[in-house]
């Protein structure tokens, strides 16, 4: 993808935080890591059932349903 588009993209709130797909929750936590994850559940996504990538952006993006 068009770096500038990308750009233009994550200035609109294009990101995994705001992606139909991404499943956020709270886990017990051991003291190792951090109490909330968020993880992709988009079958399209190289980051499927995987935590989200640190850029919190992948092409597969798709907005939530009103």
């Amino acid at each position: 993808m068009n770096r500038l588009r990308r750009f233009w993209l994550q200035l609109r709130g294009h990101n995994c935080h705001t992606c139909r797909f991404s499943d956020s929750f709270r886990s017990t936590g051991d003291g190792q890591v951090s109490r909330l994850h968020t993880f992709c559940r988009n079958p399209a996504s190289p980051y499927f059932d995987r935590p989200i990538p640190p850029d919190r952006w992948c092409d597969a993006w798709q907005a939530l349903a009103e």
